[in-house]
């Protein structure tokens, strides 16, 4: 068997172990109740950091921008076993800004297993989830406003940017996608999952039970971009055994946008001297300070 196929089926594998847990889990396991949405968006982000803490910090401080952060309650960082010196950041991050909750994961470092992990880290209070890849810049500052008004207005389970890829129904991209935390917690909606697209089974429920799903223009609207791939390249320099290191591409797709790559780049340069590692402090003050205001 070559590397490549003998790879595959690492991943195969993985990933099937993953999907039968996940579902059995979540359809059969004890869980806390999570009442129904009451109108009222009290938002939180989960991010999960595979050796990207360099994108990880460029988001947060977009994030920072973003108008009306007294909606954004919890921000959750889920860890999974970062190897580019991830955990003095976080540590300072953890201990200088009381709406951030640090998750760390030692093993099965999968997306959709940080996901869950998030999921659980949430407070109480949260009733609406934004999940946000670390390598996601905001553009637009007025996102978060329009996703929570989203879902609100039109009594909707699931936001994001619609694409029609052939299947029963639309996809939206898992690296921006925002969802309500009581049909999340609804049995016959399925969890993230270990699969190319980790919340496709989940939309797909979704859509099934009837849930309302708005498309929102995230990256095509110029309201977020999203690099892509940035995880599977830092798992490719930082644990080159895993076997997500072996996915097949690593190369940035900038989700189709036109100039994406230069837009990036801007956003990038602007940010700069606060995303040196040896800026650290100064640039968990900075966050600190935006993020200190509920």
């Amino acid at each position: 068997m070559t590397g490549d196929r003998l790879n595959a089926v690492r991943r195969r594998v993985e990933e099937r172990a993953d999907q039968a847990w996940a579902i059995t889990r979540h359809r059969f396991g004890p869980r806390a109740p999570v009442p129904p949405y009451d109108g009222d968006p009290r938002c939180g982000l989960i991010t999960v950091n595979r050796s990207t803490t360099h994108y990880l910090k460029l988001m947060l401080l977009t994030l920072a921008e973003q108008e009306h952060l007294e909606l954004l309650r919890q921000i959750v960082v889920v860890d999974n076993a970062s190897r580019d010196g991830a955990e003095s950041f976080l540590r300072a991050l953890d201990a200088a800004i009381e709406r951030v909750t640090v998750v760390r994961n030692r093993h099965f470092l999968n997306h959709a297993r940080g996901i869950r992990a998030g999921l659980r880290a949430l407070e109480p209070e949260v009733n609406v989830v934004l999940a946000c890849d670390t390598d996601v810049v905001f553009r637009n500052p007025t996102t978060l406003a329009s996703l929570a008004s989203l879902v609100t207005v039109h009594d909707a389970a699931l936001v994001g940017e619609l694409r029609n890829v052939g299947r029963r129904y639309p996809d939206i991209q898992a690296s921006f996608l925002t969802m309500r935390r009581d049909w999340l917690a609804r049995r016959d909606v399925r969890p993230w999952v270990n699969h190319g697209s980790p919340a496709l089974w989940l939309e797909e429920s979704v859509w099934e039970a009837g849930g309302v799903v708005v498309d929102y223009p995230s990256n095509l609207g110029g309201n977020v971009l999203h690099r892509g791939r940035s995880a599977v390249a830092g798992a490719r320099r930082y644990a080159p055994r895993s076997s997500y290191a072996t996915a097949p591409n690593s190369q940035p797709s900038y989700m189709g946008v036109p100039d994406g790559a230069a837009i990036w780049a801007a956003v990038e340069d602007r940010w700069a001297p606060l995303l040196a590692p040896e800026r650290d402090a100064d640039l968990v003050d900075h966050l600190a300070q935006r993020f200190r205001t509920r």
